[in-house]
């Protein structure tokens, strides 16, 4: 009885054994779908949970335009009108000393200029520093023209134009270095502007000038026109090569046809036709051929 005892003990033993390796096995097999589920409560739980509120963004507040401070073109001005001075009073004298004065005040001015431009609604010293700069500008040229250094004088002149297309001066000045430069074209585009953008009380200042452009846009045109001629003189020319041979092969032609070979064939070059149209010329050759000439019958 003992020995069934022990026996029934240890199957017992083993059952609960095997039992408790079984509920392991399920449990390791468990424990991931464990961990979703709780992953997924925690992921309800954040949903369930208000969304985080935005931030409002306002719009800036619009900044106040910065006050237009004018810039003090006092002391610019002052020297360089001194050193304007200085060469007005040196130009009929000495031109390299009045060169180096107005050299001077242009390397005031020149740096500001831009700037002078930007600030003419607002400051009134900015037209006066543009007017002074381009005074001692036009200034310098004059003293580049009398050394006769027209190049330079030109170069200056054309600056000018382009700051103000109605600097009367320049226009002068430039058809006179344009004509010592025997640039004739050039001398007469500018004489021509000058006649056409001013007015007759500004032209009264050049009355002595102005004959001059005319004259000069005259002997323009007549070498333009001298031009033109002499181009049509040689095309004709080099038409004639070839035209005139044209013609009397031509003529010869004719006169070949009218008085050779009419006498010869009075029918003509393409023979006689009648109402109808058709050659008659060539009907008669195939009679006289089958009649008189066949082969057969002789």
């Amino acid at each position: 009885m003992k020995d069934t005892n022990e026996e029934e003990e240890q199957e017992d033993i083993k059952n609960n054994k095997e039992e408790k390796e079984k509920k392991e096995e399920k449990e390791k097999k468990d424990e991931p779908k464990v961990e979703e589920k709780k992953e997924k409560e925690k992921e309800n739980e954040k949903t369930n949970e208000e969304p985080p509120k935005k931030e409002e963004k306002f719009p800036p507040e619009p900044k106040e335009p910065e006050p237009k401070i004018p810039t003090d073109f006092t002391k610019i001005l002052k020297e360089s009108l001194e050193y304007k001075k200085q060469g007005n009073e040196l130009i009929n004298s000495n031109l390299d000393e009045a060169i180096e004065k107005y050299d001077s005040a242009i390397k005031l001015l020149e740096p500001n200029i831009s700037k002078a431009n930007k600030q003419k609604e607002y400051n009134p010293q900015s037209q006066e520093i543009i007017t002074t700069y381009k005074q001692i500008m036009s200034n310098l040229s004059l003293c580049y023209f009398k050394k006769e250094d027209y190049l330079k004088s030109k170069e200056i002149d054309i600056k000018i134009i382009s700051i103000d297309p109605n600097y009367d001066k320049c226009y002068v000045r430039l058809f006179n270095s344009f004509l010592k430069l025997d640039q004739p074209e050039q001398a007469v585009y500018f004489g021509n502007n000058l006649l056409k953008k001013f007015t007759p009380e500004t032209l009264e200042k050049y009355k002595d000038i102005i004959p001059k452009i005319e004259e000069e846009t005259k002997k323009l045109q007549d070498k333009y026109n001298e031009i033109k001629r002499k181009e049509r003189n040689e095309f004709l020319k080099s038409l004639a090569k070839w035209l005139i041979p044209l013609i009397v092969l031509i003529a010869a032609g004719l006169c070949y046809y009218f008085f050779v070979y009419l006498k010869k064939h009075p029918e003509g070059l393409f023979g006689n036709f009648d109402n109808n149209g058709t050659n008659v010329t060539n009907k008669t050759e195939k009679l006289n051929f089958t009649l008189e000439d066949d082969p057969d019958k002789n």
